[in-house]
């Protein structure tokens, strides 16, 4: 009988880390995080650590025969990284994980990269749009694809996996979906103008599926995808399914210049304590930015997602609702 594949997975006590984790039992994985938690359905090994410490990351590499590697591990947040940490991360961690697959003879990465990378577009983007970063996490990532193509570059055997997600959302995520969802449950959120912006999204088990797809069908050579699940929504959509899938009113619609007349006291708010708060001006022009992405390439090679768009809201609003329920805060509706 074949042995279990062993697949380093760097970031994996995150959200979608852990979703690889449970989806994908037959695997074995040894699990790097700089977080001490570790996932609950890990059937392999865990080591608290960072990316960027090379000697840390050759004793792993040492103790084990990886088949593939999938590079999650990241700086991503909207507020509190500087420019340097994202490129030391980002672009640093994944040098020292190329040279040491080349040093131990891995030949297959996964590298979990953004749509950032396209930075601010009003066109749609495809597979084949030439990356133009618009902020330094974008350009971060770009630097650390650069990293993993020359990687490919340098032995034709290898293979290199782009995959380029749009917003990721789902069970677990207590990110920027999240606080929609939240702000929807308590009446705060409103949408921005007619909220017709389209807002490409990623279910989480989606992205999960096309990453194994992937795994089991590409060849060697260097191979870049965009992920966003069909149908792609505006903003407006986003915000009714998920008031419906809570119980809650149809969304009120306010003009962009008001709620960002409103946000105001908020940017004072974080300025004078330094606190991530879920309602900015920042958020409030990014959720009014069109950021619509194409999947094409995926699409036509034979991947289907088994979830729509719609369904993997519900199903995330069936997860916050759970969530709520338990920790005894559900509102009445």
């Amino acid at each position: 009988m074949d042995r279990p594949p062993v697949i380093l997975l760097t970031g994996g006590a995150g959200f979608i880390g852990s979703h690889l984790i449970s989806m994908w039992p037959h695997a074995s994985f040894v699990v790097v995080d700089t977080h001490p938690g570790l996932p609950a359905a890990l059937h392999g090994r865990f080591y608290k650590g960072d990316v960027r410490d090379k000697a840390f990351m050759r004793n792993i590499f040492g103790s084990h025969e990886f088949d593939c590697i999938i590079h999650l591990a990241a700086a991503h947040k909207d507020f509190g990284i500087e420019q340097e940490e994202y490129f030391e991360v980002n672009e640093g961690g994944t040098e020292v994980l190329c040279r040491l697959a080349a040093e131990f003879g891995v030949k297959k990465l996964i590298f979990y990269s953004s749509v950032a990378v396209y930075g601010d577009r009003n066109e749609p983007t495809t597979d084949q749009t030439l990356p133009s970063p618009s902020n330094d996490y974008g350009a971060s990532k770009l630097a650390a694809e650069r990293v993993v193509m020359q990687w490919q570059r340098q032995d034709p055997s290898r293979t290199a996996i782009i995959i380029r997600p749009a917003l990721v959302f789902g069970e677990g995520n207590e990110a920027n979906m999240f606080r929609l969802i939240d702000q929807i449950n308590k009446g705060r959120y409103f949408n921005v103008g007619k909220g017709d912006n389209i807002k490409s999204i990623a279910y989480v088990k989606n992205l999960v599926d096309a990453t194994f797809y992937l795994y089991q069908h590409q060849q060697p050579g260097l191979h870049v995808y965009n992920y966003a699940d069909e149908p792609h929504l505006q903003t407006a959509e986003i915000g009714l399914t998920i008031a419906a899938e809570l119980g809650k009113p149809r969304p009120r619609s306010f003009p962009l210049t008001l709620l960002l007349l409103m946000a105001k006291p908020f940017d004072l708010l974080i300025r004078l304590t330094g606190r991530d708060l879920p309602i900015s001006s920042m958020r409030v022009k990014k959720y009014a930015t069109r950021t619509h992405h194409r999947a094409q390439q995926l699409f036509a090679e034979g991947f289907k997602p088994r979830y729509t768009s719609q369904e993997g809201l519900a199903r995330m609003v069936a997860w916050y609702k759970q969530r709520e329920k338990e920790q005894g805060r559900v509102s009445s509706s």
